[in-house]
């Protein structure tokens, strides 16, 4: 019985840590642009075939999802910075041709005057293309549909130029994490669909894009170093009965010698 306890305890501290891990991530992360936070899940393991070993039961761990909430917006009055309010992640091409996706909307313009992230990726327009500011544009805004309108000098007022597009997906926890806050397309997430801020029809109908703003991390700080301390409880709980556990062995053994 001992011996058995001390396996599930090692499991069960195993799985400890990787939820530590996951709020520890968490919390580092909570001034990252776009960041979406980890949650860890976890299974009741009662079958004596399953992953902790034989005649034993408890938890395990299912998966490490990635929650996709609403983060915070805050303004930065530069107009290049876009955060998306609701629905849809930023399409971006990378040095490879490659599409990912993201919510971290820090974009400057490069040599070409075309929207780039700090990684060079580069922000896509509805139709494909990459978006380019006229290099004779005496002026530019982007809308809270993502229209890109720009004013020239011989021109009065602002014409539309360009539109940003946006993806959404069946299943976005089901996305490829790459790493700085981007992801790719997977068989569980399903593939894009493709839209602009605010389209009758679409699952961005409600979504709204801000410029002069950022997206921050959705990790909230309180709830964060509470289930910290709840860890903690369990891990401690867990370590006495562990060590209990080897008490008990170890007179068993000292008995029968």
């Amino acid at each position: 019985m001992s011996f058995h306890t001390l396996k599930t305890s090692g499991s069960s501290l195993k799985n400890i840590q990787f939820g530590i891990d996951a709020v520890s991530h968490n919390i580092a992360n909570i001034n990252t642009t776009g960041f979406k936070k980890q949650q860890v899940n976890y299974e009741a393991v009662v079958s004596s075939s399953n992953r902790l070993g034989e005649g034993l039961s408890g938890t395990a761990l299912n998966a490490t999802t990635t929650v996709f909430s609403q983060g915070d917006i805050k303004p930065t009055g530069t107009f290049t910075d876009l955060a998306i309010q609701q629905e849809g992640f930023f399409s971006l091409q990378n040095s490879a041709g490659e599409i990912v996706y993201s919510r971290a909307g820090h974009f400057l313009t490069d040599s070409n005057r075309t929207m780039v992230d700090p990684s060079g990726n580069f922000l896509m327009s509805i139709n494909g293309d990459r978006i380019t500011i006229p290099a004779n544009a005496h002026e530019v805004e982007i809308s809270v549909n993502g229209e890109v309108n720009v004013a020239f000098d011989d021109i009065t007022g602002f014409q539309p130029y360009d539109q940003i597009q946006l993806a959404t997906f069946i299943n976005p926890t089901g996305l490829e994490h790459i790493g700085g806050n981007n992801y790719r397309e997977s068989v569980a997430s399903g593939s894009p669909n493709f839209s602009t801020a605010g389209q009758t029809g679409s699952q961005t109908s409600q979504t709204g894009i801000v410029s002069g703003a950022l997206e921050f991390s959705n990790t909230n700080l309180s709830e964060s170093l509470t289930d910290l301390m709840a860890y903690q409880r369990s891990y401690q709980a867990i370590s006495r009965t562990t060590t209990t556990a080897d008490e008990i062995l170890q007179t068993t053994i000292n008995l029968g010698n």
